[in-house]
């Protein structure tokens, strides 16, 4: 036995050395960032010990309950090669999940949305013990809200998943009260989740939630028992989290505090902004090292959004072994941060969106796109060099650097495959119902368009 368990954290460090499963737009550990001039020379990537166990917080009003402060998000698992349709490394995934079951990650978020990842998510979890962990899974009925549909899509989760019940299911994506009524409301949809619930197939009952201020609060008084919500919140969106659809206020701040008023527990999405946050310029790389010289640009993040003591879970996307060991080592040496820390962030959010950035988190709802635009490809690109202070301003040509900035940009731009670029965009409008952070997508598309051209 001891023989096999050394050869398999062997293999786990070889994958990590040998940077198996990378993923673009996501935290490195080590020499390889560091190389690559995306980490501070003195941060030191250290490997959690055998023993290390992230921490748990426990909640009267889910029973008592203890769940890992730091949850696997299962949208960005790895892939057997590049591109969307690439399958999933099962094997790798397996890995992953033994490891993160090891050091005490026992809550897993996924969802019919996130394409095969239910499938894979209970196959590898069902190698445990079925009281080991905690699933959670949603109801994605954004293209079809017909009754017998939902029941249909629950009943393939819990086939996908191999199990008989949920732990924590949630509502998907919700933006707005209207939106509610006519996704679970109006279709009879609410009372039959209800029912599981009674019976136990789901044992908490909650929603996912991608809205502003007041309709967060119009949903919470609502005479419905909400067990848990799922919001975004990270430092970047907490004072302020525009609605690209909307002018109506929204910010992580209000919107975690109504729900602590509330008393209801809240689960983080998006702490790390799709990944931004773990790639932030140098500049704000360097000053993030300051005041934190432990911590990666990711674990900042993630700390930020932990430290609040309303917070049930902590959800990371993380795409291989890398990611998943550093996000154990921060969670297992937990520290939250004090309000000098807040305040210092706060400064260094005001920093970040002094840059021009589209919010995508590519979470690619948005695809496929019926014309075969990359959309949260070309995204990537304008964000990129965004974050890397490198946007060039064709109507300022005479600015220093701008000619390193055009060429940068343009040679990022061309790695899009042909034909896939915003020059495809026909502003069929067909990706705006899809999108969670409400983009003006077609718009966007043409103003990245418009800024080739004027470079051209």
């Amino acid at each position: 036995m001891e023989k096999k368990n050394m050869s398999r954290r062997e293999a786990i460090r070889a994958m990590v050395l040998a940077g198996a499963g990378l993923a673009a737009g996501h935290s490195l550990v080590g020499a390889p960032l560091r190389a690559s001039g995306l980490m501070p020379e003195d941060w030191k990537f250290t490997e959690p010990a055998k023993g290390d166990q992230v921490i748990h917080r426990s909640w009267k009003s889910l029973g008592g309950e203890s769940i890992s402060l730091l949850g696997m998000g299962c949208m960005r698992f790895p892939r057997k090669g590049s591109g969307r349709r690439a399958p999933l490394d099962q094997d790798v995934i397996n890995m992953m999940i033994d490891y993160a079951l090891e050091h005490g990650i026992n809550y897993f978020d996924t969802a019919p949305a996130y394409g095969d990842s239910e499938r894979a998510t209970g196959e590898a979890l069902s190698r445990h013990k079925r009281g080991d962990y905690l699933i959670a899974t949603k109801m994605s009925n954004f293209s079809n809200a017909d009754l017998g549909a939902c029941k249909t899509m629950f009943a393939n989760s819990l086939k996908n998943l191999r199990t008989d019940y949920v732990d924590y299911f949630l509502l998907h994506s919700i933006g707005s009260v209207d939106d509610f009524r006519k996704r679970f409301v109006d279709n009879g949809l609410l009372p039959y989740l209800q029912d599981l619930r009674k019976k136990g197939t789901i044992r908490h009952l909650g929603f996912s939630f991608h809205g502003s201020n007041a309709a967060l609060k119009a949903l919470i008084e609502m005479p419905y028992e909400w067990e848990f919500v799922q919001i975004q919140m990270n430092y970047v969106d907490w004072k302020n989290m525009p609605l690209e659809d909307s002018d109506e206020p929204c910010d992580s701040e209000t919107l975690y505090k109504m729900l602590e008023a509330k008393n209801i527990p809240v689960v983080i999405m998006e702490p790390i902004r799709g990944g931004a946050l773990a790639n932030v310029s140098s500049g704000l790389q360097g000053r993030l090292a300051e005041r934190f010289p432990t911590l990666s640009p990711a674990g900042v993040a993630l700390t930020f959004a932990s430290s609040y003591p309303g917070v049930m879970c902590t959800l990371s996307g993380m795409s291989n072994m890398q990611q998943l060991m550093e996000n154990v080592y921060t969670f297992s040496h937990f520290k939250p941060f004090g309000e000098a820390d807040n305040e210092y962030l706060m400064e260094m959010a005001r920093l970040y969106n002094g840059n021009p950035h589209i919010p995508c988190t590519a979470c690619r709802y948005c695809m496929p796109c019926p014309r075969g635009v990359d959309i949260p490809g070309v995204f990537a690109v304008y964000n990129g060099l965004s974050d890397e202070l490198m946007l060039p301003d064709p109507s300022n040509k005479r600015e220093k650097g701008y000619k390193e900035k055009k060429k940068k940009f343009l040679t990022r731009y061309a790695t899009l495959a042909k034909d896939t670029d915003a020059s495809a965009c026909v502003m069929c409008n067909a990706c705006l119902p899809k999108c969670p952070q409400r983009i003006r997508i077609p718009e966007q598309m043409r103003m990245v368009h418009k800024l080739v051209k004027n470079l051209g």
